[in-house]
């Protein structure tokens, strides 16, 4: 049983539960009511299809209630960072973050000041000589200074 949809992936495929050779041996009360219901061929294709649809739009909802509960779950986490014009920040160094820049090395270079918000958590940065950084930073790649 999956806890995300509440339906097996075989349940989901096939529309069915699966038996195993042991339930076939030792009749249980599922069998028994497929066993003694009599409907031709046809009708009880009708009532199988009916079924499986039911199942995947239980599934359907099922797993759009659990896509909310995980998005709420990660949103409370997830702090997004403002800075505002003359602000201090760091950049984080992405040329060193495949490798790593070495066990004492710092992955942050600055101070820099936020100069202009271009919006959507871009920043137009510059150091302290006026000097404009080449690209505009993703704030995800900033980190506050303080100083």
């Amino acid at each position: 049983m999956k806890t995300t949809t509440n339906f097996t992936p075989f349940q989901l495929v096939y529309g069915l539960e699966s038996i195993f050779p042991i339930e076939c041996e030792i009749p249980s009360l599922k069998l028994a009511v497929e066993l003694l219901l009599e409907m031709s061929s046809l009708e009880e294709r009708l009532v199988h299809l009916e079924h499986f649809d039911e199942q995947r739009r239980d599934a359907t909802i099922i797993n759009e209630a659990h896509k909310k509960r995980v998005k709420t779950q990660y949103d409370k986490a997830i702090h997004p960072q403002v800075f505002s014009k003359g602000d201090l920040v760091l950049v984080y160094d992405q040329d060193k973050d495949a490798l790593g820049a070495g066990k004492f090395k710092s992955m942050w270079y600055g101070p820099f000041v936020v100069e202009r918000v271009l919006g959507k958590g871009a920043y137009e940065l510059i150091d302290f000589e006026g000097n404009k950084l080449a690209e505009p930073q993703n704030d995800i790649y900033l980190q506050k200074y303080f100083s």
